[in-house]
Parts: structure tokens; sequence; C-alpha cells
């Protein structure tokens, strides 16, 4: 059965160190592209730095919701995407899909081996 695994871009910030920290609840897409993973235990790795992507943690995503701008800023302290930042709503920003994370755990880091890609978004092996 194949695993998936979830690239979370940390090059501007530590949003994977968030997700560890229970600070960052919601992983934050603007379409609905992670909506084959809803309601299974995934790993998420870190990119945007030199190298591979590193595994640091696996959770369970637990639901998924489209949020027009009113709920997105209201649930700005669940999702943590800094204000005005390249990933916050944008002007011509119509929706977001917001992902819940349940039940992080840490796990020792590893190099994601690569498998069969879903975009830049997940892959599965």
């Amino acid at each position: 059965m194949p695993f998936p695994v979830v690239f979370i871009n940390c090059s501007l910030f530590p949003f994977l160190t968030w997700i560890r920290s229970g600070r960052k609840l919601y992983e934050t897409r603007s379409r609905d592209t992670l909506r084959a993973l809803v309601g299974q235990r995934v790993y998420l790795a870190e990119t945007g730095r030199s190298g591979r992507p590193i595994v640091r943690c696996s959770c369970v995503i637990d639901h998924s919701m489209t949020v027009d701008a009113g709920c997105w800023h209201s649930l700005r302290s669940m999702h943590c995407v800094p204000f005005g930042s390249a990933y916050d709503w944008q002007q011509d920003t119509k929706k977001k899909v917001l992902y819940r994370l349940t039940d992080v755990q840490p796990v020792a880091p590893f190099p994601a081996p690569e498998g069969l890609r879903h975009g830049r978004v997940y892959m599965t092996y």
C-alpha cells in the first residue's frame, strides 16, 4: 500500500517546525491538491532548502475545508500564514483550502525516497 509524503515548503517560514510544535494546525493550499489524502496518515517533508526533501513527522489529514477571506483571516492563528506573505490571501484570491492536521508524530529525520510524484505537492512510495 503506498504511503504518501506531503511536501511543506519551509524556505521562507519554519512551517514544519510550527506543525511539529502544535502551533500550526492547518496546512493551506490555494487549490484542493490534497483531497485524495483526507482521512489518511501521511509523512510531512520539509522542502525549499538545498538537497532532498527531509521527512520530519507524520500526521493525519483529518478533514479539509474551503474558506473565503473572512474565514481565512479569522483562522490565521491556526494556519500561521504570516500576514502579507506570498502565501497570504491576495487581492485576486477567490478561495483557500485548509487541511486539519491531527495526531502529529515526530519521526527521526530521513531523506524522502523517490516515489510516484503528484506534481510538487506530494508523492507516494
